[in-house]
Parts: C-alpha cells; sequence; structure tokens
C-alpha cells in the first residue's frame, strides 16, 4: 500500500502527573488550568510543533481518581475543574498549531482494584476505583461523563481524536490471565461499541479510535463502529513473532477502517534490532493513517517504561528531513 498524503506524526505527551492533569483527585488540584501548569504545558507544545508532530496524545481520566463526582461509588457527574481542564489543553493546543487524541480511560481502571487494606496502605483512596467493574457503574461513566464531556468539545478544532481506552485487553482475560483481568470480551466489546456509537452522534465528526495493545489483537475491535483503529508495538512484547514490523503490518491485509500505530518506544533496549527511524519508515510506507512516539515528557524515574526513554526534538527532526514526502 503506497505511503498516505495525510500520514501524521503524534507524540504521547503522555501525562504531566498521571491521573492529575484534568479535574482534582484525593491529592489535591495540579491540572492544566492552573497558570503554572499552563505555562509549562505551553512550553512544550511549542518544542513538540517546531519538532514536526501534528498530534498529541494525553490520557485524560486514567484510572478514575481526578476530576469526577461519585455517589456511592458512582461517576455522577464531571468534577467543577474537568472541563477547564480539558478546555485549558485544548486552548493551547490551537495556539501551538497542534491536535490531542485523548484517551479516555486507562486500562488500570477495568482492572479488578488491589485490596483495600493494601490500597491504604499506599495513600490515599479514591471512590471511583472499582466503579467500572459492573455494567451500572460502565453505563454511568457513559451517561454521566463522557457524553456531557463530547457536547462541551464538540467538534472542537484542537481535537484529533477521542480514544475511547488504553490497552483494555490487559483487563480482559481473554487476553490475559490475570486475577485483575475479569471482564469478559462481549462485556467489553459491547460497553466499547456504546462509547463509539456516542461519539458519533456528540462529538461533530471527531474520531474515535481505541488503543489495542498489539497489533496481532486490533481485528478484536473491528467491528465496534470505530473511525480509527490503533494498536501500539513493543518489540519485547512481539517475541514470539518471527515477522518485522513491516511484515506484520503488510499481513493485516484489508481493514474496515483505517490504522495507526499510537505507541512505538523511542528506544528499547532489550531488542538490539529495534530502529525508531525504521519503525516510523514502516508505519508510513504501509500506509498507515500515523504513528506515534512513547513518549515526550520523561518518565519517571523507576517506572515501569523508564527503559523506554523519552524522544527529543533534533531526533524527530531529523527523521522528517530524510523523509521528503512527508508532510506536515
Amino acid at each position: 500500500m503506497a505511503a498516505r498524503a495525510d500520514f501524521f506524526l503524534a507524540v504521547n505527551y503522555p501525562w504531566l502527573t498521571y491521573g492529575a492533569d484534568f479535574g482534582r483527585s484525593p491529592w489535591g488540584y495540579s491540572g492544566v488550568a492552573l497558570p503554572q501548569t499552563r505555562d509549562t504545558v505551553a512550553a512544550d507544545f511549542a518544542r513538540i510543533r517546531a519538532a514536526g508532530p501534528t498530534v498529541v496524545r494525553w490520557f485524560l481520566l486514567c484510572d478514575g481518581r481526578s476530576g469526577i463526582r461519585y455517589e456511592n461509588g458512582v461517576p455522577a457527574g464531571p468534577d467543577e475543574v474537568l472541563f477547564p481542564d480539558v478546555a485549558a489543553a485544548l486552548d493551547l493546543a490551537t495556539q501551538a498549531n497542534l491536535r490531542i487524541c485523548f484517551s479516555l480511560f486507562d486500562f488500570l481502571w477495568l482492572e479488578v482494584p488491589d485490596d483495600t487494606s493494601r490500597a491504604v496502605a499506599a495513600g490515599p483512596v479514591f471512590p471511583g476505583r472499582g466503579a467500572l467493574q459492573f455494567s451500572g457503574g460502565r453505563e454511568a461513566l457513559l451517561r454521566n461523563i463522557l457524553v456531557p464531556l463530547l457536547r462541551e468539545f464538540r467538534a472542537h478544532p484542537g481535537l484529533a481524536a477521542w480514544e475511547i481506552v488504553n490497552e483494555p485487553e490487559w483487563a480482559i482475560p481473554e487476553f490475559q490471565r490475570s486475577r485483575k483481568a475479569a471482564l469478559p470480551l462481549g462485556d467489553a466489546r459491547a460497553f466499547f461499541a456504546e462509547v463509539a456509537e456516542a461519539i458519533r452522534q456528540e462529538s461533530g465528526g471527531v474520531p474515535s479510535t481505541l488503543a489495542s495493545a498489539r497489533l496481532e489483537w486490533v481485528r478484536a475491535w473491528s467491528e465496534i463502529g470505530l473511525d480509527l483503529l490503533e494498536a501500539h508495538y513493543y518489540p519485547e512484547l512481539e517475541r514470539n513473532q518471527r515477522l518485522s514490523l513491516a511484515q506484520q503490518l503488510a499481513g493485516l491485509g484489508d481493514l474496515p477502517a483505517p490504522l495507526w500505530l499510537g505507541e512505538l518506544p523511542a528506544a528499547d533496549p532489550p531488542s538490539p534490532g529495534y530502529s525508531l527511524d525504521a519503525a516510523l519508515t514502516a508505519c508510513r510506507d504501509a500506509g498507515l493513517a500515523g504513528a506515534g512516539i512513547w513518549r515526550w515528557r520523561p518518565p519517571e524515574t523507576g517506572a515501569s517504561d523508564a527503559a523506554f526513554g523519552s524522544i527529543t526534538a533534533e531526533a524527530l527532526s531529523a527523521w522528517l528531513a530524510r523523509t521528503s514526502e512527508f508532510r506536515v
């Protein structure tokens, strides 16, 4: 398949503080609408755009710890600063000539919560940690949080896409054998299809996507009405595959919607044959809609993704300079 003239290059921001960029959390408030936070994001966005990317992927509700009012553990509505924080982020993106792909929530919120006694020892407990463990909680999230969010920012020019969920397979037993993976695939498909339909009806044309953790799993979500299919690629996770990324992409065949890779690691030390440059080129040459690099902001010390590092503006600019047919 020929490269697309509208191929987009993205970076995963992916947060300033996980679960605390949008709305108030049990730890306090540090959202994007605060002047000091706005200044940090504005500086980052200016550097990102100068390096060439046009899309920023940013985690929004994460595991449900911030931005939501709960009643009896069920989402009842956005808190008083969720929408102002989202508005501030979109305003900053528009000023920088960027668009944001918001990842609405993370697989961690779908997982079975840790034992309460251990969670208390680790720090504050937020009331909605188990809200998505039952259908009523998931429906309340859609009705009371997501639909008002979509309506509030309908057709906003700073939006690239609404991503329904990040890597849900880690919470689904058909993909992951774990005590924490208890959401049946059928229930997940039904709920995500409802969210996709809500995006179609309420977003004003902003596309829907869903971040599958692996390329080989992306077809699991191909029939729920997504506008963009999305997968992530980490060589270490693909060690059971004998095919290169380019070969895996070629083997996907026809898909019902355009595909983009939302996460490619900036580096992968356990996989010495991996090259970000080669991975980006493989995505472009395979006719994908776009590709996103993990990550822009440096990972936290000791974080699970620390080995992947972060992308530099110089590396982005160098790849773009070698890709003369690419348009930014």
